[in-house]
């Protein structure tokens, strides 16, 4: 076997633009129009100057650090603007890992990292709250850190060792604020309602408040010692129903609540102009009809509203079909203070004139590209390149890479899981989401308009991840949900049955696409293929003797195994073993041959061949001679060469699939870095 590392090769985002949560911006105290953005689960960004692109600085995460593309905060050096820290890690439950520190001195070209004593979760209630991070603005080499479960923690030697602050009373941080214009004061609040003050960096703290109007979510200071926070009854970024603000004097100890126009829902994000202490800027968050922000240009005496009269400008079409909703952060500019930018759901909303009569906002999500895309297909024929099936957005036709899709799959049904195409039919197609009954859907026009099944699988709860396919001439639909019998249909979800000889629930359903009638389920725990030749009608093990012990897949695809049939070649199957390699069947699988050269596979897809009679171009997401990445091989997996490089790695992929009409071209669907296409220069 040859390994060849090729660099002609690059990668793009295909545009969606935004569809993910922004749970944070930091902009840069000195350096003219340097800002971050943190995202739950899609790793970070920054952005240069004004009207530039977003870049993603955490693209070098791969698969082994993909838990850490969730930035729960992050803290910038004053003194020094290339230098950014991040906190790290999704979540916190039993089976989750430590959270890490990453360190950059190159504005996040590069990383270094070190542990920390406790776990992060970025992906939890209460991420789209302040910074848990904070370097000290008189002494960079000092870091303090607010975890969710283990109180509050010190650095004295930027980050490289920790000690927990043992005076510090409460366990649960949601937020840290140092003062920059007085040495060692810094403001921490915890989700039991207090707020503590430290002097002194530290050493000793003063309960300042602990209301029984909820927690404190967020804070900013103006330049004349007033704190102004936040307060909500909940962590959110949902399930909010009560809020206020306040605003405490640091001189004289005092508290004093402002009359921001309330509602069902709170308050989140709250900026004070950096060269105005009188203007300032409160969000709202969790109010049913519509979040606002309002605008006060006399301390927060008087409030204006300014997005009901608001005028919203975007490049994707989508964004007019999603009120602003989960606004946890806005932010001004501290060098221009006309220029604000806060977040939502779906991505970041800004404007050049907040003081504007009728206020601009530009959705300026250019190169952020945050959907979780579960599955994506490229049909063999026709003029569809691709359709995709994401979190919360559905999915779209991706007829064009350069610009936000118009064509969202219609009517919405928002988290959709599960696609699948006829493999001789290629229009027709079917789909599994999460909103509600029925759960599923078919299209006979590649996805351009869908139709609702007529019923569901009894006991069905949810569509289910990668759980749904069609035969190849489009005339059966086999169904494997994750607390449900499979089952199968034979007249496009009008009728469901349940699937004889006992095959087991909640694992991938793939289907031939050649051969009409033929479905196949990968039992990864007890290493069995399971097959159905008739219509989904029964299954029966065709393979017992293949890799076990194997993780059952969940509800978020994060699993590191799966089977394929190739799209043009009939029983030809491959499976992606994860640690155990790559295999090959011809049979329809009753034997499989293991390809040596491959040490681990975790995903598999095929694309036009180089020559008409030669095997389809393969693409896999694994592990040859020691080096994690993306693989092809143009001859039946006797050669590989290596498509991506260390700083491209993306995260955790979900799918990669290759483009049967355009040679060498795959796509890549992540967990939160969107769809990427590769393609030979």
């Amino acid at each position: 076997m040859r390994y060849i590392r090729k660099k002609k090769y690059f990668f793009k985002n295909i545009c969606v633009d935004g569809g993910g949560f922004i749970s944070g911006i930091i902009f840069h105290p000195l350096q003219k129009d340097l800002v971050y953005l943190r995202t739950d689960m899609g790793g970070a960004y920054k952005r240069i100057a004004l009207n530039k692109k977003w870049t993603c600085i955490t693209d070098m995460f791969g698969k082994d650090e993909s838990f850490y593309n969730g930035v729960l905060s992050i803290a910038l050096v004053e003194k020094n603007s290339s230098q950014i820290y991040m906190m790290c890690g999704k979540y916190t439950d039993k089976k989750s890992p430590f959270g890490r520190l990453y360190f950059s001195n190159d504005y996040g070209e590069t990383w270094q990292w070190s542990p920390l004593p406790f776990k992060v979760g970025s992906n939890e209630k209460g991420r789209g709250m302040g910074e848990r991070l904070a370097v000290n603005p008189h002494d960079s080499r000092i870091l303090f850190a607010g975890s969710f479960h283990d109180g509050l923690w010190k650095s004295i030697n930027s980050g490289k060792t920790w000690e927990r602050i043992k005076n510090f009373p409460s366990k649960d941080i949601n937020f840290l604020l140092f003062d920059r214009s007085q040495e060692n004061l810094l403001f921490v609040a915890a989700a039991d309602g207090s707020i503590y003050v430290s002097k002194d960096c530290g050493l000793q703290w003063k309960k300042i408040r602990n209301t029984q109007s909820g927690m404190a979510y967020r804070a900013d200071i103006s330049g004349d010692n007033i704190v102004y926070f936040t307060f909500n009854d909940s962590k959110g970024p949902w399930g909010i129903e009560h809020g206020e603000v306040w605003r405490y004097n640091v001189k004289i100890d005092g508290w004093e609540k402002l009359n921001v126009p309330e509602g069902d829902g709170g308050f989140a994000g709250i900026a004070v102009s950096p060269v105005n202490p009188d203007c300032l800027l409160v969000s709202t968050i969790c109010r049913d009809d519509r979040d606002e922000i309002f605008l006060s240009c006399d301390r927060g005496k008087t409030f204006k509203p300014l997005l009901k009269n608001s005028i919203f400008k975007s490049f994707a079409p989508y964004t007019k079909t999603i009120k602003p909703h989960w606004i946890s952060d806005i932010k001004i500019n501290p060098h221009n203070p006309k220029n604000v930018i806060w977040t939502t759901g779906y991505g970041i909303w800004e404007t050049y004139d907040v003081f504007a009569e009728k206020v601009t906002w530009y959705f300026n999500d250019m190169g952020i590209e945050e959907t979780v895309a579960m599955q994506i297909i490229s049909p063999p024929e026709g003029k569809i390149r691709l359709v995709s099936a994401m979190g919360d957005i559905d999915g779209f036709l991706h007829e064009r890479f350069d610009r936000s899709p118009s064509k969202r799959h219609t009517p919405i049904k928002k988290t959709t899981l599960a696609l699948d195409y006829a493999g001789l039919k290629p229009e027709f197609l079917v789909k599994a989401y999460n909103s509600g009954r029925p759960y599923g859907a078919y299209s006979k026009n590649g996805g351009r308009t869908w139709i609702d099944f007529k019923t569901s699988p009894s006991g069905i709860l949810a569509g289910g991840v990668k759980s749904i396919a069609v035969s190849s001439d489009a005339n059966a639909i086999v169904w494997s949900p994750e607390n449900t019998n499979v089952c199968f249909s034979l007249d496009n979800g009008n009728l469901w049955n349940k699937s004889k000889g006992n095959v087991p629930t909640g694992y991938w359903v793939i289907s031939e696409k050649v051969l009409p009638g033929i479905f196949y389920i990968y039992e990864g725990k007890k290493g069995k293929l399971w097959k159905s030749i008739d219509f989904g009608r029964s299954f029966y093990v065709v393979n017992s003797k293949l890799p076990g012990n194997k993780v059952k897949p969940g509800n978020d695809g994060m699993i590191d195994y799966e089977i394929k049939c190739v799209y043009n070649i009939a029983n030809d199957i491959w499976l992606a073993a994860g640690y155990d390699g790559l295999f090959y069947s011809n049979d329809g699988g009753i034997s499989f041959n293991k390809i040596r050269s491959v040490k681990e596979a975790y995903r598999i897809g095929f694309g036009r061949p180089e020559k008409k009679e030669s095997y389809p171009m393969i693409f896999i997401w694994g592990r040859i001679s020691n080096e994690e990445g993306f693989f092809m091989s143009g001859n039946l997996a006797k050669t590989w060469v290596r498509i991506n490089d260390e700083k491209n790695k993306f995260g955790w992929i979900h799918c990669i699939t290759g483009d049967p009409k355009v040679l060498g071209r795959c796509y890549l669907a992540t967990e939160g870095r969107g769809i990427l296409y590769g393609e030979m220069e």
